[in-house]
């Protein structure tokens, strides 16, 4: 499955300190504003094994422009404390199923995932009158 190609996208998250990932559907840059929303789970705090919590950092659909697509990426950082900071920002993998579902349970309409391995980014869309029937 492709997945969707806005023409702009804008990160989403809740891990302070963590390095910017690459903008996922092949754009360049981030673009603040953008319809199309990136979001890195972050891991420092909770189980990122439970949909409920990786549910709780997507943003609220409503909240979005009707039909934006909101990308999941395949893993969470985990910000280190104290003097491990300087060795970086871990990274830690989201089961696929954890992601499709934390979407799901959110209100996301059209879910998919291009890659069902650990690398592929999983993504919905938020819901308008094109996904109501």
């Amino acid at each position: 499955m492709m997945p969707p190609r806005p023409g702009a996208i804008r990160l989403a998250t809740q891990a302070s300190g963590a390095r910017q990932p690459a903008p996922p559907a092949g754009l360049a840059s981030w673009t603040p504003g953008a319809a199309a929303v990136a979001v890195l789970i972050d891991a420092t705090q909770g189980d990122i094994q439970n949909v409920a919590n990786v549910a709780a950092q997507l943003p609220d659909p409503s909240s979005l422009d009707p039909g934006a697509p909101v990308f999941v990426y395949p893993s969470a950082v985990r910000v280190r404390k104290g003097w491990r900071r300087i060795l970086g920002t871990r990274r830690v993998p989201i089961p696929v199923a954890v992601r499709c579902g934390a979407l799901l349970v959110r209100g996301y309409v059209e879910i998919g995932t291009s890659n069902a391995g650990p690398r592929g980014i999983t993504w919905g869309y938020c819901p308008s009158e094109r996904f109501s029937r």
